[in-house]
């Protein structure tokens, strides 16, 4: 298993977050959700919706670049913070 720094770690779910609400509807990057919610406790992800073919193809991805040993802990933060899924027909 190689070796991934905690901090590698961190930067990879971020780089997740942005591309999956860049890719959302309404899309908004990662970095301008957290400067609009940081005082907020409203759901944000629930304004955003995003396909759920796009979303596995981008969590795939950095499902890759994570070892296994972080992939429980990208789910939970994907859980906690990730646009909602819908089916491609719902997005019309």
């Amino acid at each position: 298993m190689n070796y991934i720094s905690k901090n590698k770690v961190v930067k990879l779910f971020n780089e997740c977050m942005d591309e999956l609400y860049m890719n959302s509807e309404p899309s908004i990057s990662w970095k301008d959700i957290q400067e609009k919610y940081k005082d907020s406790k409203e759901a944000f992800y629930l304004h955003h919706s995003i396909s759920e073919e796009k979303y596995e193809k981008i969590v795939d991805k950095y499902r890759k670049k994570v070892t296994k040993l972080y992939w429980h802990d990208l789910e939970w933060y994907l859980l906690d913070y990730a646009p909602t899924t819908v089916q491609k027909e719902e997005m019309i």
